[in-house]
């Protein structure tokens, strides 16, 4: 009788040192298994420029942190969680204990956002959800371009969805200053290019 052998787990070290996917596919690392995903569409680049350049503006006019794309976050150890949100926000307080990391940012996001693609699966967008508020997330958006919403979860286990017409605010981004506000319409443009 075989048995099948498992890979041999990775660290957040050794995931750093990888090639890059040679189909050009994006990739993190789930409990030491690395996972491929296809890259995003053009949309998808859209809709999270859009939110990006919301929150940017907001965060840099109050000095409250920073505002990215894309950068991975270290969730936890033994094993090795990786992963990167679409758009994030680390608040001011944790930039400055974190200091300045190389390679991945330790702990998660204050916001994480994630731009839900046509081949992401439901559930794992949910668990992806949970993962960063267990780690630590105030907030953590999904956005939604097919239903045309954005689903923004807490740390309690409250989630609200918003939908055309609605509007996020500062305590949907969990900023500590009011006055942010996001219509969601603003996320999905009636037209794309140019957008």
């Amino acid at each position: 009788m075989t048995t099948a052998s498992r890979p041999r787990l990775l660290t957040a070290e050794e995931f750093m040192h990888l090639p890059d996917d040679p189909e050009g596919r994006r990739m993190e690392l789930f409990d030491g298994e690395v996972i491929h995903m296809p890259p995003p569409a053009f949309q998808h680049g859209v809709f999270a420029r859009r939110v990006f350049r919301a929150l940017d503006a907001f965060v840099e006019a109050h000095e409250l942190g920073v505002v990215q794309f894309e950068t991975g976050f270290l969730l936890r150890e033994n094993p090795d969680r990786i992963v990167a949100p679409d758009v994030y926000w680390i608040d001011a307080a944790t930039l400055a204990k974190a200091g300045e990391p190389i390679g991945y940012f330790p702990g998660p996001p204050t916001l994480a956002i994630e731009v839900i693609s046509p081949s992401d699966l439901e559930r794992d967008s949910e668990m992806k959800a949970q993962e960063y508020l267990t780690a630590g997330a105030k907030r953590v958006w999904l956005v939604r371009p097919a239903g045309r919403s954005i689903t923004v979860h807490r740390p309690n286990g409250d989630s609200h969805r918003f939908v055309e017409g609605g509007i996020l605010t500062s305590d949907d981004a969990g900023f500590p200053v009011e006055g942010f506000s996001l219509p969601v319409a603003d996320v999905f443009p009636a037209t794309v290019p140019g957008a």
